[in-house]
């Protein structure tokens, strides 16, 4: 059983820590104000806008930043941020991989973009705001070119990091908006580069009501379109492009979609569909391809007897791994909420507890395009 806050559904968790705030971290007040100034200008903009992606703004409202507004060299005398211990587990320095990124090295790059799925508390602070200036100051054709060299998972990171105003980049940074937000794209090229998958969405500047109108799996070089997945793909908003596994002899794929559009609070307050990632899974069959039936129901869950009763906050099966070429490994996390009759003090009341599942699910897939799925309960993290 999972009990937590209101702010904690849908196991978004944020570390604790008594030395968050200004005073722990030297380079938060700089960063804070960027992050400041960059947020009251997308706040204004976006109050002006009449539709996405739109802003009645003129052209002098472009941000200016210099080296100065970049995470300092020197070593801070209270000891390591929050944000430098994050980079430095992972292999370099926080402050000399920003200035180089902000000079177009490639690697500074990637490095110091991917921290954004590693921040949080006190280094998140940190982070908060320094993107922007980096971006600002390494210009819009350097940007793009680095933005269109990379994998989708990559550059959909980095929109959804920077995007809090599209007005604002269509107007200072087109060639990055290009590369950032597409209505038509190629990519996950599978590990022989024969094929790929093809999707186009129903507007490109809207990360919140956009959807995947068309998803294809194509010849790469021909681009004839080999298995039409659009009744799938269930991608919507922020992570519409979704995700892509290819087992390793490019024979089958496992397709990951998401629709987090509904809120998890709306759980009690407006009961509907839940939060939902899927995977569907795809096997090479003659010169096509076709899907792969892999059942969703929870074996023994008519045994749980803690969910019975319960609404579903969310419900999310990934791709893990192929283990072999014919041997995929998921996990299926589900989350639910439900009203426990209590007593405190003599006084009865309906409690709101949290529940988790998590499972790994291991699918064994034939050539004829049959499955055999194994669960396993695993302990909810």
């Amino acid at each position: 059983m999972i009990v937590c806050s209101h702010f904690e559904m849908g196991f978004q968790r944020r570390s604790v820590d008594g030395k968050m705030g200004y005073g722990a971290d030297s380079g938060v007040m700089k960063s804070a104000r960027v992050a400041l100034i960059a947020f009251l200008l997308g706040w204004a903009q976006l109050a002006a806008a009449e539709q996405p992606g739109v802003s009645n703004d003129d052209d002098g409202d472009r941000l200016n930043f210099t080296e100065k507004d970049l995470p300092s060299r020197e070593k801070d005398p209270s000891g390591e941020s929050e944000i430098d211990s994050v980079a430095r587990r992972r292999g370099f320095n926080y402050a000399a991989v920003a200035r180089a990124a902000a000079r177009g090295d490639s690697k500074a790059l990637q490095r110091f973009f991917g921290l954004a799925e590693h921040v949080d508390g006190a280094a998140a602070e940190s982070y908060s705001g320094t993107p922007t200036a980096v971006f600002h100051l390494l210009g819009d054709e350097k940007f793009a070119k680095f933005l269109q060299t990379q994998p989708v998972p990559f550059w959909t990171m980095v929109r959804n990091t920077i995007a809090s105003d599209v007005a604002y980049l269509r107007r200072h940074f087109p060639e990055t908006t290009k590369a950032l937000f597409r209505r038509e794209m190629v990519g996950w090229p599978s590990p022989d580069g024969r094929y790929a998958i093809r999707k186009v969405f129903s507007d490109e500047f809207d990360l919140v009501g956009s959807k995947v109108s068309r998803a294809e799996l194509i010849d790469k070089q021909s681009g004839q379109v080999l298995c039409d997945m659009t009744a799938d793909d269930i991608g919507t908003g922020r992570d519409r492009e979704g995700e892509v596994l290819w087992a390793p002899d490019s024979k089958r794929v496992a397709c990951l979609s998401s629709d987090l559009t509904r809120a998890a609070e709306d759980t009690f307050l407006n009961p509907g569909p839940p939060q939902r990632k899927y995977t569907t899974v795809y096997q090479i069959a003659g010169e096509s391809f076709a899907r792969v039936e892999i059942s969703r129901e929870v074996p023994g869950r008519e045994n749980d007897a803690e969910i019975r009763g319960a609404v579903f906050g969310h419900e999310y099966t990934s791709p893990v791994r192929w283990a072999k070429p014919t041997l995929l490994i998921l996990e299926r996390h589900e989350y639910f909420r439900k009203l426990v009759p209590s007593v405190h003090e003599g006084i009865k009341f309906e409690e709101v507890r949290d529940y988790g599942r998590l499972y790994e699910i291991t699918v064994a897939i034939s050539p004829d395009g049959q499955s055999a799925a194994t669960w396993k309960l695993r302990k909810d993290r």
